[in-house]
């Protein structure tokens, strides 16, 4: 017994003939019978009348087909269910992100994949770049995003997602918060309050860049603070700070944004998606064709 004498023996009973489940299953009709007359020898037992009416089920033959129609129908079901998870509409992917990374780009992605694929699992692991490194390479993560350039980290695939303007957050009383925009020049002296959480180290060697001269070094004031506490901060007056994400989380905190320029405008910072090449999650193609973001 297999599938297809199942399939023969339910497409007979819904038509009430031999001829008709050929013609349905697109069979010859000899070989309809033919198999629904093994499967009856293999079960010692007669599942129709035959007449030159027709072909009814008998009393056994009716309680047989309810059962063959719930494993064609539990076959189907697994089929689909096998092909969405090999076209990655099923399964699930983890994705590992900046404890930072609370909104924006990122934000808007997510939405947007799990729209598209209402069936697929997302588990999100917010850690810092070590950590997040560490779990790809171990394969515990399926695609972390950071900051940086592609070929950031050896051995693992790469690919650019999207870039954020960077910005300098100022206490609303602060001398610079009346202008649209920041340049360079005008930070130093500044004393900047900056995360240990990633991207904070790449906002201190950012920062380091640009101010810092062989007699001259900005005060740069490391906090393990979360964005949101370091804003909190910097709306008391403690300092000011370098972000790379939008200006959400800084209402009511006395806080106001503004892009920073150097000569060539403003400034951009981008992020990249990496992962493992050997990664055969096939959930990774789909959300690849989602996650990017336009600037």
């Amino acid at each position: 017994m297999d599938l297809r004498h199942l399939r023969y023996v339910v497409a007979a009973a819904r038509n009430g003939s031999f001829s008709a489940a050929g013609y349905e299953l697109n069979v010859r009709q000899p070989v309809i019978s033919k198999r629904i007359r093994e499967l009856e020898d293999e079960l010692g037992v007669f599942l129709f009348d035959r007449s030159t009416a027709g072909a009814r089920l008998t009393s056994t033959g009716e309680e047989f087909v309810v059962g063959a129609k719930r494993i064609i129908d539990g076959f189907q079901r697994l089929s689909e269910r096998a092909k969405a998870s090999g076209a990655g509409k099923t399964g699930r992917i983890v994705i590992g992100f900046y404890r930072s990374m609370s909104s924006g780009c990122f934000r808007a992605a997510l939405r947007s994949f799990r729209l598209k694929f209402p069936d697929v699992e997302v588990e999100l692991v917010e850690a810092s770049y070590i950590e997040l490194k560490a779990g790809v390479m171990s394969g515990i993560v399926d695609l972390a995003m950071v900051l940086g350039d592609t070929g950031k980290i050896e051995l693992l695939d790469s690919m650019p997602l999207w870039s954020a303007h960077l910005l300098v957050a100022l206490p609303e009383g602060h001398t610079l918060a009346s202008k649209s925009t920041i340049y360079w020049p005008e930070l130093k002296g500044e004393r900047f309050l900056i995360s240990q959480d990633d991207p904070g180290p790449d906002l201190r060697n950012i920062l380091l860049r640009h101010l810092a001269a062989p007699s001259d070094h900005p005060e740069i004031v490391m906090r393990q603070l979360s964005r949101e506490a370091i804003l909190s901060e910097v709306g008391s007056g403690e300092g000011i700070s370098l972000q790379c994400d939008g200006p959400s989380g800084t209402s009511g905190q006395g806080v106001v944004v503004r892009p920073v320029h150097d000569g060539n405008g403003g400034i951009r910072l981008g992020y990249i998606a990496c992962w493992r090449p050997d990664n055969s999650n096939p959930v990774l193609k789909n959300f690849f064709d989602t996650i990017r973001c336009p600037d």
